[in-house]
């Protein structure tokens, strides 16, 4: 039996050292270093946000409309913060890009718009009570307008590299596409120019964002064939695969989007969701049949939670839900719980006949039984 003075041997953990960086912020969870994706719901969904060392894919709307204002956020919040930020695409101008971002605001755009309580005419009792909102909160960030846009000296100010393919080199190895391999080559200029890799001894004050637009279109150099003998689609995955090792070993994240609705073949889908650390698709009701039904009345489309990353955890996040909408409002996109109405129209047509006493019969016995049954 040990005695009165034997120490014991476990010892209280002591805490953690974080690394400090301006608009980065440690998991209550698991401390690991988290940034704002630059949309609060996004954030609330992904667990907090966007752990470094990790890529977020985000598989692209038909028409690439929401899935772009989705990147100017990521980007937006970059500026805000003075990350390093780099932005790639050949589909659309990278200069048009940055030019569009969203201008940050100190307040929620949208609570200007509201409609004081005092002003209720009706339901008078209920004026007093918080308002029940499906709208998903996260206090991380900033928030910004859509109605306008950043100021081009502040963006000026900000350390942005851009990347539209006018500058290649052959690629080499496995990587034989020439913009693959130039891109690959650009971002670890960028984290060694930072000093942002894990290797390196130099204390870290900063962290890279890389917005990737649009990787696989054709403009990529198209590899793929709707005959399963003929894919060629290596250079992708091949990339993926690079861009994840860079992006693991570095203080960077990685917000990456992709025209999946361009590709036929399930097992490269399954390839970049395993590559990838969180995976979300945007359906979006532009040009579909779900546009005028009345159900998705209020929303512009569905989010599908794909993939969620479990890191430094046994288990990724757990979500009370599957189903979730993005709308996109007068001035901010947001993203919320899909709550389908009570009732689809005021005047939807009802059966004349009870179905009670449809199934009973209209008599019993001689005797004619009551409308409605108590209970």
């Amino acid at each position: 039996m040990a005695g009165v003075g034997t120490t014991s041997s476990f010892q209280k953990k002591g805490k953690a050292k974080v690394v400090t960086i301006p608009g980065a912020r440690p998991s209550i969870h698991n401390s690991q270093l988290l940034l704002s994706s630059g949309v609060p719901s996004l954030d609330y969904l992904l667990g907090g946000g966007l752990p470094v060392g990790s890529i977020l894919l985000l598989e692209q709307d038909r028409y690439d409309v929401y899935s772009k204002l989705f990147l100017k956020y990521f980007l937006a919040e970059g500026v805000m913060n003075k990350h390093m930020v780099t932005l790639a695409s050949l589909d659309t101008s990278p200069q048009l890009i940055l030019q569009d971002l969203p201008a940050s605001t100190n307040t929620d755009p949208e609570e200007s718009s509201k409609v004081d309580d005092k002003q209720m005419t009706i339901a008078w009792r209920y004026q007093k009570q918080a308002a029940q909102s499906t709208t998903l909160t996260n206090r991380f960030g900033h928030n910004y307008d859509l109605t306008k846009s950043m100021p081009k000296d502040l963006i000026s100010q900000a350390d942005v590299s851009l990347w539209d393919g006018s500058e290649t080199e052959k690629g080499k190895g496995v990587l034989d596409n020439p913009y693959y391999w130039s891109l690959l080559q650009v971002i670890k200029k960028r984290i060694d120019m930072g000093s942002l890799s894990t290797s390196c001894n130099k204390a870290k004050t900063n962290v890279l964002r890389l917005g990737l637009h649009s990787v696989g279109s054709p403009l990529w150099g198209w590899e793929f064939s709707r005959h399963e003998t003929d894919q060629q689609w290596h250079n992708l995955t091949a990339f993926i695969t690079i861009l994840r090792a860079l992006v693991r070993n570095s203080f960077s994240v990685c917000f990456l989007t992709i025209p999946t609705h361009l590709f036929t073949d399930k097992a490269l889908l399954s390839r970049l969701h395993t590559q990838a650390d969180f995976v979300v698709r945007l359906e979006s009701f532009q040009g579909s049949d779900k546009e005028t039904n009345p159900v998705f009345k209020d929303y512009h489309g569905l989010f599908h939670m794909i993939k969620l990353a479990a890191i430094n955890t046994l288990v990724p996040p757990i979500l009370d839900t599957t189903d979730w909408v993005f709308k996109l409002k007068r001035r901010k996109l947001v993203i919320e719980r899909l709550h389908l109405p009570p009732d689809l129209s005021e005047t939807v047509s009802r059966s004349q006949e009870d179905p009670v006493r449809k199934a009973v019969g209209p008599s019993c016995m001689g005797e004619r039984l009551p409308k409605h049954l108590d209970f």
